[in-house]
Formats: C-alpha cells, sequence, structure tokens
C-alpha cells in the first residue's frame, strides 16, 4: 500500500526496495523504518513509500475532510505555483504542504 511520507511511522515495513532515479538501493524491501528512515526520505524528496502489511494496522487515522474544501484550499494555493513544474516530486510535495496549511487556517 503507497503511504504518503507525511503519514509514515516509525515500526512500518518497506513494502519493496526504495531506489533513487538512477536505480541506486536506497533502503531493501522489508526495512523497518525509523525516524532517521523516515526524515532521510523527506530530504531525499520521497513523496509516498510502497509499505508493506494491512492499512488499518500502520496508518494513523486522520480526519476526513470534504473533497469541497480541498479543492477550494488547492485553488487559494495554486496561484502561489504558477510559475513551476508541479510534476516535480519536491514541488507537489510542497504543494500539498501548502494545502494542508490552508486547510488549517480557520475561516474568517
Amino acid at each position: 500500500m503507497q503511504v504518503a511520507t507525511d503519514n509514515l511511522r516509525p515500526e512500518m515495513e518497506l513494502g519493496t526496495d526504495l531506489v533513487d532515479g538512477g536505480g541506486r538501493l536506497l533502503l531493501p524491501r522489508g526495512t523497518v523504518l525509523t525516524e532517521r528512515h523516515i526524515r532521510y526520505c523527506q530530504m531525499w524528496g520521497i513523496v509516498e513509500l510502497e509499505i508493506a502489511g494491512p492499512a488499518e494496522a500502520q496508518v494513523s487515522e486522520e480526519p476526513i475532510i470534504d473533497p469541497v474544501l480541498i479543492a477550494k484550499a488547492e485553488e487559494a494555493v495554486e496561484p502561489r505555483f504558477r510559475h513551476v513544474a508541479r510534476g516535480h516530486p519536491v514541488i507537489e510535495a510542497l504543494f500539498r504542504h501548502c494545502v494542508q496549511k490552508q486547510l488549517a487556517k480557520k475561516p474568517v
């Protein structure tokens, strides 16, 4: 199951080998993640990982957000990203982070 880097927790197990764009092995399948592994994944710009095991047992419950609110937050954040390539994993992770921050703002 794919899990966003922001939702990774220590003790989760990699379901597949983690390789960089050049094919170099970063972490082998079966690695039990630690805080350090998670921090490195964030530094490497990895957006999500394949995690082994049942999703319910590993991913913490997050509140379900109305898709309409998500769309409004994305619309509010989008102008800030008009001059960059949204297809790049680091830019996309930054965009998602900004959308989450927008959602966390209290309505005026």
